[in-house]
């Protein structure tokens, strides 16, 4: 992939814009500790600068392979406070990925606010396990501004 070609967020008047990011936080943790926060480090800066630049910062990933819906032990809590920590800013955690706690999160984001909705992974189509909620794929996604739907290199 030519990254010189990739559009990004550069040069975008974010202020005040809902955007949405797909990161990897998929970190390893124990006892509801982030043990290995790589991953982190890697996507802060540029949740710092999206933020920074007044963007409201919807992070979405994927935790863990839950097996019968959310649980507690693949909860995306210990990554959103350890974002916050490595960010320096308060990072929230919504209640859910999709639906009206999502919703509420994102609503109640101010400019450079960061919240990170809960694991996408309860809400996949890819397992056999019946769920008792839509897949992810067929419930509309909290609102992003459409100016802002571009890829974000991460930055080094």
């Amino acid at each position: 992939m030519n990254l010189d070609k990739l559009k990004t967020t550069d040069g975008l008047d974010l202020k005040g814009k809902r955007v949405l990011v797909r990161a990897d936080l998929n970190v390893p943790a124990k006892n509801g500790i982030v043990t290995d926060a790589t991953r982190l480090e890697r996507v802060v800066p540029g949740l710092k600068d999206l933020a920074s630049r007044g963007a409201r910062v919807i992070v979405l990933s994927h935790f863990g392979r839950p097996k019968d819906g959310p649980d507690k032990e693949n909860s995306l809590a210990p990554v959103a406070a350890e974002l916050g920590k490595l960010a320096g800013v308060p990072v929230s955690l919504a209640p859910d990925c999709i639906g009206e706690g999502a919703g509420k999160a994102v609503s109640a984001l101010t400019d450079g606010g960061i919240v990170v909705l809960e694991n996408t992974q309860p809400s996949a189509t890819s397992s056999s396990t019946t769920r008792s909620r839509p897949p992810i794929a067929r419930t509309p996604p909290p609102k992003a501004s459409r100016a802002c739907c571009r890829r974000m290199p991460a930055r080094s």
